[in-house]
Parts: C-alpha cells; sequence; structure tokens
C-alpha cells in the first residue's frame, strides 16, 4: 500500500502543504493571453533559414484561425534550450515578425527573429551582448550591416541567408 490517499498519488502532506495555504499565499498562473474572443491557433508553415543550402534554423508560424493574427517560435538547430515564454509570445497589433540577418555574425549566430513597426527603430542584440540601434522603414530594416524579411511574405519557404 502506498502512502497517498490523494487521486493525484501525491503524498498527503504536500496535498495538505497546498490546501491549508491562505488564498492569496497561492501562487496564480498568469492570465492567458487571447488574440480575439474565441482564439482557435493551429500551425500555418514554416520558414526555413538556409546558408548554402543546408537548413540552419526556423520559424514555425502559428496562426488564429478566427482573426488571422499570427505568431511565431524561433527554431535554431543545435540549440536545445527551454524558452522563457509560455504559450504565443505576444506581438503589438502594429507590427509584425520578421527576421533579421547580420551580415557580422557566422552560421546560427546570424539571424533572429524580431517584431518590426511599420517605421522607426529597434533595439537589437548582438552576440557580444551590445545592443544597437537599427532603422525601420516599411517594415524593412535599413543599415549596411543587417537585413531583413517579414515571415508573412515567406511561409513555407526556404529562405537563403
Amino acid at each position: 500500500m502506498s502512502d497517498s490517499d490523494t487521486p493525484s498519488g501525491k503524498p498527503q502532506s504536500f496535498t495538505r502543504k497546498t490546501l491549508d495555504k491562505p488564498e492569496e499565499e497561492k501562487v496564480k498562473a498568469p492570465p492567458v493571453y487571447k488574440c480575439c474572443d474565441n482564439p482557435q491557433i493551429t500551425y500555418y508553415g514554416v520558414v526555413n533559414l538556409n546558408i548554402n543550402e543546408r537548413t540552419i534554423g526556423s520559424v514555425d508560424v502559428w496562426r488564429c484561425g478566427v482573426c488571422k493574427k499570427q505568431f511565431c517560435e524561433e527554431k535554431q538547430l543545435g540549440i536545445e534550450e527551454l524558452t522563457d515564454v509560455v504559450g504565443m509570445p505576444r506581438i503589438d497589433s502594429d507590427a509584425k515578425w520578421a527576421v533579421c540577418v547580420s551580415k557580422l555574425q557566422k552560421g546560427k549566430d546570424r539571424w533572429k527573429l524580431v517584431k518590426l513597426k511599420e517605421n522607426g527603430e529597434i533595439k537589437f542584440e548582438t552576440v557580444e551582448e551590445k545592443i544597437i540601434t537599427l532603422k525601420v522603414e516599411n517594415f524593412k530594416i535599413e543599415d549596411d550591416q543587417h537585413w531583413s524579411f517579414l515571415i508573412e511574405d515567406n511561409v513555407n519557404k526556404a529562405i537563403e541567408i
């Protein structure tokens, strides 16, 4: 016979620890982000990123079937650590998902998923952990050492970077 009488299979002492706490001391989950009143998020496609026809990473694209809002997730080959974002990453309604490509970097460090607004600037963190400012015009990075492309224009395509 086990030392647990609870349906969860956890010891009674564990169950008592959480049940006996006042409501204000219990850990609360953050509110769930909803893109619309009835979100129906489904897998939409992928953008593969290649160097010399060899895939080095990809961006998974998810889309709400109701409001058509897109959500993206960066996947770099060889990186298995968990992201700090749980669920679909948020993006402002006036921004678009894009990939920023650095001409200064090599291999997997050459690209990063970013959120671009139509005009303005973005702060971009380099591999050396320096923050640089890049100018954005018409949802494109305008810089001699960096370029970008929009995810929405390249779903289910392979882009040579």
